[in-house]
């Protein structure tokens, strides 16, 4: 793994231009520390992973995860309804908005509510974020408008490639694309 992982960022956006990126939310949550028990391969059995990806699969890469199984829904759902009425304060009615690792999470829980805006035209780009380990508890709405997408990103230098695993989960709707 090349970079250290935490749960402070930005969600950026751009007003159809890409050029003028702007930050539509600071975002900063403190993940727990893992027991010795959370980070054992048996406690990663129900993701599936293929002989390949357990081989891959190193004490880090399993504390990075546990990061993410350990996310308050709490805090969760309080970041996206904060990143849901900043996409309503915004003027423009067609939105990119950027997120990675754990503000990729905000969206989520903000797109799978229901309350997003069905007036705007909205395309998410995620990167670095295991999907497969998003909260079921917080996919309860899909979403209703046909111009909400999302373009799910894996680069080869991320953490997430060699784990395709991580990037899939049957109930997110998603376009992938593998980055060079």
């Amino acid at each position: 793994m090349q970079k250290s992982h935490n749960f402070k960022g930005k969600i950026l956006f751009s007003p159809e231009a890409k050029s003028m990126k702007k930050t539509l939310m600071n975002y900063s949550t403190e993940p727990l520390e893992a027991g010795f028990d959370q980070t054992m391969m048996s406690s990663f059995d129900f993701l599936n992973f293929s002989p390949e990806e357990k081989k891959q699969l190193s004490t880090r890469h399993r504390r990075v995860l546990n990061h993410y199984r350990q996310i308050s829904p709490f805090t969760l759902n309080a970041d996206a309804k904060a990143l849901i009425d900043q996409i309503v304060k915004c003027k423009s009615d067609t939105l990119v908005i950027e997120a990675h690792d754990y503000g990729a999470y905000i969206c989520l829980a903000a797109l799978y509510s229901g309350k997003l805006p069905e007036s705007k035209k909205i395309e998410f780009h995620f990167e670095g974020s295991p999907l497969a380990l998003f909260p079921k508890s917080l996919l309860k709405n899909s979403p209703k408008s046909f111009d909400h997408k999302i373009v799910f990103r894996v680069s080869e230098n991320s953490w997430l490639s060699p784990f395709s695993t991580l990037y899939s989960n049957d109930q997110i709707k998603c376009f992938y694309l593998k980055a060079a």
